[in-house]
């Protein structure tokens, strides 16, 4: 049973209830488009108090067809209606789910489906459907970054999907976790397609497809914000953050830290005269994860210096970074490299001095607090580092032009810890990145199966093309009445339920 004080909320605001409420069999005023005819159009229902089981938020202004979902509440919504090809553990391997089978010949990549795999109240999943649903999820928000290299998909046979990549990965099937639904039933934003997911939508909550004693109701909210008041005033049994306004709040109900596959990074312009690879070596070891995580990211963080998850199953298979700051290693770089005199307050080897700036997207503190710290760790070994914090707008046009020494940025990383754009010539990742140089050309020999983790990121420490500095932190609470354990990760964060 809900707890008290779910209770005594709804008696303060019964007015606002009466007054707000929209009708239990209600239906959302906006049309469905035409050719969504196959889909179940979603219902705005408030059930604020659910059935004495598990409530779970659902943004009202997103709807639940997850090729249009914007939002994490539904996105993570979306895991429980929708299966994928593969599905990803907690190690970040991949995991088969509608597939059976996966082979890699050069850049075609060739899936096997399961027979049998039968969506409610309709026909089994066969390879057109599977075809459909990468196209809706290629535009899509929630996949379209994950699925970039991954260029077309056509049948080739009833259970059979061909997918055409833009280069040999036999990592791909990782990138293969987009929710796979029936033909034709996702095309309007409306629309709740037809899946094979362990529920389905009906009246404002999910229902299980084998028990339907078994329900979660959804409670609609807005924002985040309200979100984080549906938790606190008892009308929802989860709530998650990734922390991307940088604002930690503590929240009603048991709070657990979730590592994300955000990772944090110090970008280097290796056109610049001083970042020569072995400058940028003595950046790296200077440089004091450990420090940033606790200082700059107030703990919410895991300190790394490769490209890695620490939870995935790659960074078992490579070498160990030291994350700490080392001086004496950074001090030794530097002096074997000329660096002895000065030229102002930095260093000087008599073709180039170390005075470098550092800009950074000021809008975000945890990046603008490690900007600083990193510039004053550099400055203890004979650097001069000025921190620019600039507007995103500026930002971006500066490292589109090349216009810096060094900049600190975040991006999302797909569960196969695809750093590809890094090394693309004409991605703004690979501003300031030499793509013809080793490190470059060698990551698609390791991508492609030639050459093992292990050697590569050997030759990645060897160069840094950019130095990897955490994995940043969110968190998920869950209320006393969950009494279940959560796949608490960035790809599922339901499962369990």
């Amino acid at each position: 049973m809900k707890k008290t004080i779910r209770i005594i909320s709804l008696l303060l605001c019964i007015s606002l209830l009466l007054s707000s409420c929209v009708n239990k069999n209600a239906v959302d005023e906006t049309t469905p488009d035409e050719d969504a005819s196959n889909g179940e159009n979603i219902t705005e229902t408030v059930n604020k108090m659910g059935d004495g089981r598990v409530v779970l938020p659902y943004n009202k202004t997103d709807g639940l067809n997850p090729y249009f979902a914007t939002s994490y509440e539904n996105l993570y919504l979306s895991k429980l209606m929708y299966e994928p090809l593969y599905s990803t553990d907690s190690t970040y391997t991949a995991t088969p789910v509608v597939a059976e089978t996966i082979s890699v010949s050069d850049n075609i990549a060739t899936v096997r489906l399961r027979h049998g795999v039968s969506c409610r109240g309709s026909s089994e999943i066969i390879a057109e459907d599977v075809v459909y649903s990468f196209n809706m999820a290629k535009a899509s928000h929630g996949w379209s970054n994950s699925l970039k290299s991954v260029i077309s998909a056509q049948v080739v046979g009833q259970y059979a999907v061909e997918f055409k990549l833009e280069y040999k990965d036999i990592y791909v099937a990782g990138k293969l976790d987009f929710p796979i639904v029936k033909n034709g039933t996702a095309d309007g934003q409306t629309s709740v397609p037809t899946g094979s997911g362990d529920y389905y939508y009906s009246e404002g909550k999910l229902i299980n497809v084998i028990s339907n004693e078994k329900t979660i109701a959804l409670s609609p909210i807005g924002t985040n914000e309200s979100a984080e008041n549906a938790m606190n005033i008892g009308e929802t049994d989860v709530f998650f953050s990734d922390l991307s306004d940088c604002d930690y709040t503590s929240v009603a109900g048991t709070m657990n830290d979730v590592l994300l596959n955000n990772m944090v990074y110090l970008g280097l312009n290796s056109s610049r005269g001083a970042l020569t690879n072995y400058i940028r070596n003595a950046i790296a070891a200077k440089l004091d994860s450990e420090k940033i995580v606790l200082s700059s990211y107030q703990g919410h963080g895991t300190a790394i210096k490769l490209p890695l998850n620490p939870e995935s199953d790659l960074a078992g298979q490579v070498i160990e970074i030291k994350t700490e700051g080392d001086a004496v290693l950074a001090n030794d770089i530097i002096d074997r490299c000329g660096y002895t005199g000065y030229s102002g307050k930095a260093k000087s080897n008599g073709a180039y001095t170390l005075s470098l700036s550092l800009i950074v997207n000021k809008d975000n503190k945890y990046r603008v607090a490690a900007a600083y710290n990193i510039a004053d760790s550099l400055n203890e070994c004979g650097f001069s580092v000025r921190v620019q914090a600039i507007s995103y707008a500026e930002y971006k046009q500066r490292i589109e032009s090349g216009n810096y020494d060094m900049y600190v940025a975040e991006i999302k990383l797909d569960s196969t810890m695809d750093i590809s754009d890094f090394f693309k010539e004409g991605s703004l990742l690979s501003a300031g990145i030499d793509t013809n140089s080793l490190v470059a050309t060698e990551y698609f020999r390791y991508r492609a199966g030639e050459i093992t983790p292990e050697e590569y990121y050997e030759i990645f420490v060897e160069y840094y093309p950019f130095v990897p500095v955490l994995f940043k932190k969110g968190y998920v609470a869950t209320s006393d009445d969950v009494k279940l354990t959560l796949k608490q990760m960035p790809y599922s964060l339901y499962g369990g339920i």
